[in-house]
C-alpha cells in the first residue's frame, strides 16, 4: 500500500527544507566572511558607515567612488609599495598592458610650444599609420577643438579617447608646413616590447622595453638577426624597464646561459621554487645598462648575469625589488595586486635587502638627459651611459 502525504504535510516539509537550506546559507556565508573574527567586525564597520554617509550626509556623492577610494586606503594600509587595488577601468588597462597592447590611435606624443600635440613615434600597423601620420606632425585641432598652449598633455590627449571602433578627426601641420585633416580609428594597438640596432660597426644594441607578453620572442629574433648582420658583440638596455613575466625574463636568460640556476621564488612558507636554464647558451661581450627606474625582471635580469660574470653592469644603481606579486579579480571588477612572494637571485641575495645592484661601472647622467631617455626622445649619440657600454665593449 502506498503511503499518502496530506498537502499540510508537504508543505510543512517544503518550508521546513527551506529554513534549513537558509540556515546552511548563512552559517556558510559567515563563514566566509569571518565571523566573530577582526574581519567580520571591519566589515560590519563599513557597511555602518556608508549606511550613515547615504542617510546623514547633505551632500551628493558616488557611492562607486567611496568604494573604491576604501578599498585603495586598505591596500595602501599594508605599507607595501608593491601592492594596490585597481579599479575595473584601471584593471583592464593593466591586462592590456600585460599583453603590450593598449586602446588608442598607436602614437606617442608629447606637448608642443605652440601648443599642439607633437608626434613623437608612430607604431607599426597601428591606425595613425595607416591614416598616414608620421612622426614630426602636430596635432593642432582635435574633433573641432584647437590645442592651446595652456592645455596640459592631459588634457590634450584626453580629446582624443574614444570607444574602440570610433573615429576621431585630428587636423595635422606637416614638417612641410601643410595642414591636412584625417579620420584615425580608437583600436588595439598592439606592440613590440624589444627594439634592436647594430651601433658602431658590429655591435648589437638590444632594448627590453618590458618582459611582459612577447619579450622573449622579440628577444630572440633581435639577437638572430644581429647575429647575421654581423653583431659581435652586444648591449642589452634594460635601462626605465620595470619587469613584466618571469616566464619571458626565465625565456630570455635561458638563451643566454648554460645550464645552471636562473630563478629562486620563495613562497610564504620559506619554501624554495628553483628554475633551471638547459644546456645551450649564448655567448658573446655583453654589456647591461640599468638605472634608477630598472626594477622587478629587469634588475634581477642584470643580477643573474653579473653574478655568472656574463656581462658587465653600467649605468646608475638599481631600485631593489625582491617581491613577488599575483593579481585577483575582485566582484566589482576591479582587482587586487598584492605581493605574495619573494625572489632571491642565485647567490640567494635579496635585491631589496641589497638596496638594489651597484653596477660594475658607476655613469650618472643628467636630469634633462635622464628625462629624454624615458620620453624615447634622447639621440644616441648624447646618451653618456650607450657611450660608456661602447666604450667597455671597445678595451674588451
Amino acid at each position: 500500500m502506498k503511503k499518502r502525504f496530506s498537502l499540510k504535510t508537504v508543505i510543512a516539509l517544503m518550508l521546513a527544507a527551506s529554513a534549513l537550506t537558509c540556515l546552511l546559507m548563512l552559517v556558510l556565508a559567515a563563514r566566509q566572511l569571518g565571523f566573530g573574527t577582526e574581519l567580520f567586525t571591519g566589515i560590519r564597520t563599513y557597511i555602518a558607515l556608508r549606511r550613515d554617509i547615504d542617510e546623514v550626509f547633505i551632500g551628493d556623492y558616488d557611492g562607486k567612488n567611496v568604494s573604491e577610494a576604501a578599498l585603495a586606503a586598505a591596500v595602501e594600509a599594508l605599507d607595501d609599495r608593491w601592492s594596490y587595488y585597481l579599479t575595473p577601468e584601471e584593471y583592464a588597462d593593466y591586462l592590456d598592458a600585460s599583453l603590450n597592447q593598449y586602446s588608442g590611435l598607436g602614437i606617442n606624443v608629447s606637448k608642443h610650444e605652440d601648443g599642439g600635440l607633437a608626434v613623437l613615434d608612430v607604431f607599426a600597423g597601428s591606425s595613425a599609420e595607416k591614416a598616414g601620420i608620421v612622426t614630426g606632425d602636430i596635432i593642432t585641432v582635435i574633433d573641432g577643438t584647437a590645442l592651446t598652449a595652456d592645455m596640459t598633455l592631459s588634457e590634450a590627449t584626453a580629446l582624443i579617447d574614444r570607444e574602440l571602433g570610433q573615429t576621431v578627426r585630428l587636423t595635422l601641420l606637416g614638417a612641410d608646413g601643410m595642414t591636412r585633416e584625417t579620420d584615425v580609428e580608437f583600436a588595439i594597438v598592439e606592440t613590440n616590447p624589444v627594439s634592436y640596432a647594430l651601433i658602431d660597426g658590429d655591435i648589437g644594441y638590444i632594448q627590453i622595453e618590458n618582459f611582459e607578453a612577447g619579450a622573449a620572442e622579440g628577444f630572440n629574433d633581435a639577437v638572430d638577426t644581429l647575429l647575421d648582420d654581423g653583431a659581435k658583440s652586444f648591449i642589452y638596455d634594460v635601462r626605465n624597464n620595470r619587469g613584466g613575466r618571469v616566464s619571458e625574463l626565465k625565456l630570455i636568460l635561458d638563451r643566454l646561459l648554460p645550464e645552471c640556476e636562473i630563478f629562486i621564488s620563495v613562497e610564504k612558507t620559506g619554501e624554495e621554487d628553483v628554475s633551471y636554464s638547459d644546456a645551450d647558451e649564448f655567448t658573446s661581450p655583453s654589456v647591461v645598462l640599468v638605472n634608477n627606474y630598472s626594477f622587478s625582471a629587469a634588475e634581477y635580469f642584470a643580477a643573474v648575469l653579473q653574478e655568472y660574470d656574463y656581462a658587465t653592469i653600467a649605468g646608475q644603481a638599481t631600485t631593489g625589488k625582491s617581491r613577488s606579486q599575483i593579481t585577483l579579480t575582485l566582484p566589482d571588477g576591479g582587482a587586487l595586486h598584492i605581493s605574495s612572494g619573494e625572489y632571491l637571485t642565485p647567490n640567494r641575495v635579496s635585491l631589496t635587502e641589497q638596496g638594489g645592484i651597484m653596477p660594475d661601472v658607476l655613469t650618472e647622467m643628467s636630469e634633462e638627459d635622464t628625462a629624454a631617455l624615458y620620453r624615447g626622445v634622447l639621440e644616441k649619440e648624447d646618451d653618456v651611459q650607450l657611450g660608456e657600454a661602447i666604450e667597455i665593449l671597445k678595451t674588451t
